[in-house]
């Protein structure tokens, strides 16, 4: 059996200019085809163009001839062995930044067409057990974000906690950031949740890079912990690790980091050099192998991970369940059901079906692959131009 085909297509919801969240509303997905007629899906988030670019390329460097110079016509083989062989096709555009996302598409394709081959789950697939490796369940989280005023913020806020709450969720993120609220009413903000709901759920927080002193930071850091905050997300730019562990060292809250991060280095210098006692990969950025790889990074360093999952399909939701069964690091995954959120096209079209929860924990995926089929008349309905 053959590699027939490695193609990107970009969709877009026709609703972007109303959401909430753009990861959301747009997204490449990723399939790679064989002569047997089945193909394995991935979906990857970035700047479209170049992403589609980027899974498509061929060049005459040797060293960056392309995904599909390097596959294509390929024998299947070992999956490992495909791996390195698709890296090693990309060694100058392909190591960093979108050209990284892209291979990392290919890559989690791969896991899903060789699960697909062989009627195995990808997380038997990654892990290479038939059991899983993980025993306990894999428990999601929310992220809780909404535009406007404070006061319109504040109480969309409160309506999708209680509304998640009756899928069984306890955990929540809250987006407090500069598009938001201000300084202050970012602290508001939660206060105003944990007064509300009290300690029967857990809170975090998402600053997204808010903070260009360390001095606000720790302020609000202080004010978050006091809270019962479980940990802080992203309060600075990725490369600012020194202002990270100057923090971690001032507040004994937990920081996590990994939103815009792409590379193992990346998530590797956030622990070393930040101090970083969470990263949160995503496969739709890393790949699922690169999302791996971090996690078996912070596994050694004896860090947890919380995955990165916001995102336009199933796809990736399918994927952050498939890797938290192969590690024990993983104490949860983000993801938000669509039934809580009806209006996002993408997520009913093109992809499905959604992972299961049950008492608030996802059933163990049985299916081939990550179990979720792509749709060709709404990707064809979806598609842009590029």
């Amino acid at each position: 059996m053959r590699i027939t085909g490695i193609d990107a297509y970009g969709v877009r919801s026709p609703d972007i200019q109303k959401s909430r969240n753009v990861l959301r509303d747009e997204a490449v997905i990723v399939e790679v085809s064989t002569d047997a007629g089945i193909s394995g899906w991935a979906e990857i988030n970035g700047h479209i163009p170049a992403l589609v670019a980027l899974v498509e390329f061929e060049g005459p460097h040797p060293r960056d001839r392309g995904p599909r110079a390097a596959l294509v016509g390929r024998p299947l083989g070992e999956l490992h062995a495909l791996i390195q062989e698709l890296r090693a096709s990309a060694i100058i555009t392909g190591r960093a930044g979108l050209g990284r996302v892209a291979i990392g598409g290919i890559e989690t394709a791969l896991v899903d067409l060789y699960g697909r081959l062989t009627g195995r789950p990808a997380w038997q697939i990654m892990s290479g057990a038939e059991t899983p490796p993980v025993a306990r369940a894999v428990r999601p989280y929310i992220t809780i974000y909404n535009r406007g005023s404070y006061a319109d913020v504040l109480r969309r806020g409160i309506d999708d906690i209680e509304r998640a709450q009756e899928y069984g969720y306890r955990s929540f993120k809250i987006e407090a950031t500069d598009y938001n609220t201000d300084e202050r009413e970012a602290i508001d903000l939660v206060r105003s949740i944990r007064e509300h709901f009290g300690t029967g759920i857990e809170l975090s927080v998402d600053n997204v890079y808010r903070w260009t002193s360390v001095r606000s930071a720790v302020e609000a850091a202080r004010a978050y912990l006091a809270l019962g905050a479980v940990f802080l997300e992203d309060p600075f730019l990725p490369e600012r690790w020194d202002w990270l562990r100057e923090l971690r060292d001032a507040v004994p809250l937990r920081l996590a980091a990994g939103g815009a991060m792409v590379t193992t280095t990346q998530f590797i210098a956030q622990m070393e050099l930040g101090g970083a006692d969470i990263v949160q990969p995503g496969p739709h950025l890393s790949g699922v192998i690169g999302a791996r790889e971090v996690v078996l990074e912070a596994e050694s360093r004896g860090r947890s991970v919380t995955t990165f999952g916001v995102s336009a399909t199933s796809l990736t939701a399918a994927a952050q369940v498939h890797l938290a069964v192969c590690h024990q690091n993983i104490v949860m995954v983000e993801y938000a059901p669509y039934a809580l959120f009806g209006n996002l096209r993408l997520r009913a079209d093109i992809a499905g079906p959604e992972p299961e929860l049950e008492n608030g924990a996802f059933v163990l995926p049985t299916s081939p692959g990550f179990g979720v089929d792509c749709h060709r008349d709404a990707i064809s309905e979806y598609r842009v131009a590029v």
